[in-house]
């Protein structure tokens, strides 16, 4: 009688990587229903409330630059004492939904 593992472990490895992609999407895309764009904004001290109020492509993409600024300050934190996880995951889902805010724009819907 030969032993035959139950899961090799690459296969445990590459289920866990799927499962914790999977469970990282379902919570972005949460966090996208529930996303504030206002207040999550107003946390950017450089973009003014005419700008965050803007329905302009011009401005969707100043939001963006700001958040990617934001999120640059936030990676180079890492490891730091003041790096804050839910800060880097609420910039993550602001960026993913200012993204699909500027597609719309463009597209006129």
């Amino acid at each position: 009688m030969t032993y035959t593992p139950i899961s090799q472990p690459d296969d445990r490895a590459a289920s866990f990587t799927t499962a914790a992609g999977a469970a990282l999407n379902a919570a972005l895309a949460a966090g996208e229903k529930t996303y504030d764009r206002a207040s999550a904004l107003a946390r950017l001290h450089r973009l003014s409330p005419e700008t965050i109020a803007s329905e302009s492509p011009d401005a969707a993409r100043a939001a963006l630059k700001e958040i990617e600024r934001a999120m640059r300050a936030e990676r180079a934190r890492r490891g730091h004492w003041s790096y804050d996880l839910n800060r880097h995951i609420s910039l993550f889902v602001a960026h993913r939904a200012e993204t699909a805010r500027l597609h719309r724009l463009l597209k006129g819907v």
